[in-house]
Parts: structure tokens; sequence; C-alpha cells
């Protein structure tokens, strides 16, 4: 998934608007929660669907279509998950959510949604307990991700252009978190945090979260 996504990025620099790189988690009281994945073109998205080959190479457009499907498969295999949804529309909108139980649960998914293999030794994805967040700062194996790809793309002004956000919402008000670059609502029980693609590469953005409810 990672791989395709990386090849089309450098098309994005032909478009003005933003793309947003999107993952929101809704925790329950009992720790059970859902969890949406979702890459959104906008403006991008909906002219690649109707230019297609134009712009695109052999069938990298029919392999971002099929992205929702094949990441669905994979959490299909995993025990526990309920209600597995792909989306994919000609707006440039491609996403999966799913329900998950517990937290052992939500990390088995985004472990395998990532092609990682955990570390026994290594802090799981995400904590969860009845009153505490903790998100683990996965930024240093993002950026070595992104360099990895960045000799191969034409101009890396793009990485300007691409948003990477998380959204957190919680069954009761947020009373602490640690990452003071997010943002809490009126409500206080949502917490948004987001960045470019290009601070998250120069600037040692952390993304990691410790958030108390």
């Amino acid at each position: 998934m990672k791989k395709v996504f990386f090849i089309l990025l450098p098309l994005v620099f032909l478009f003005s608007s933003c793309v947003e790189i999107v993952e929101e988690i809704t925790v329950n009281a009992d720790q059970s929660g859902t969890a949406s994945l979702h890459m959104d073109l906008g403006t991008f998205g909906s002219l690649a669907t109707s230019l297609g080959g134009k712009y695109f190479q052999g069938n990298m457009l029919d392999q971002l279509k099929k992205l929702p499907e094949t990441a669905a498969g994979i959490l299909k295999n995993i025990n526990g998950l309920t209600n597995v949804v792909p989306i994919t529309d000609k707006k440039g909108l491609y996403s999966v959510s799913f329900n998950f139980k517990n937290a052992k649960q939500l990390n088995a998914a985004l472990y395998k949604l990532l092609g990682i293999k955990k570390p026994f030794f290594a802090p799981n994805y995400m904590r969860l307990n009845k009153r505490k967040l903790v998100k683990k700062n996965y930024a240093p194996d993002l950026r070595l991700f992104i360099k990895k790809y960045k000799d191969q793309l034409k101009d890396a002004e793009f990485l300007k252009l691409i948003t990477y956000k998380t959204i957190f919402h919680f069954p009761r008000e947020v009373t602490h978190f640690s990452n003071k670059k997010s943002t809490l609502s009126t409500d206080k029980k949502t917490l948004e945090f987001k960045c470019t693609l290009d601070e998250l590469l120069t600037s040692g953005t952390n993304i990691g979260n410790k958030v108390r409810y």
C-alpha cells in the first residue's frame, strides 16, 4: 500500500489542492471503538478519475482504487475486528474503517496495515485504558520511509501540500495531552493533530501523544 502511494505523490504537484492522510479513532467508555484510515486527494482525486491515462502510467490509477479493498482484505483476517468497510469514490476519497473491541485488536490492525512485524520488546502503537491513551511517536520510522523514496520525486515541494492528521474522539472530556501542537475541540472531547509531510521530514515533529480523559 505505501509503495503505491509514494509512486503517486509526484502527481500531486500538478494540482493546487491539499491532500490529507487521516487517522481517526473513536474510543468508547469500555475501551472498544472505531478506527478510520483515509486518504483524501481532493481536487486531484476527482481530476485523476476523469483524466486517467493522461497522467498515470500503466495501472497506477487502478491500483489506487483497489487500496481500500486490499486493506479490508488484510483486516478481515484479524480475529475480533468487525464492520470492516472499504470506500472508494469518484471525488478522491479512499478509506477503510473498522470496529475493535480493545487496544490489542487495534494494534494488530495497524501493524498489519503498515506491513510491520512488531518486535516483542517494542512499545505498542497504541496503549489504552479507561482514563488514558498513549500513542507512540513513530515519526522516525516515517522519516526513514519518506527519505527512501524522496530521491525518486521530481520536486520535493509537493511535501508541503500533503497533510498528515490524527483525530481522537473520547467518551469524556480531555484533561491533559502531552503534544502541545494538538488542538482540543470546544466540548473538550475531540483532540486533533496535524502537520505537513515536509514538517515531519525536516523539523523533527513528534506525532506521539499522551492523553488523559
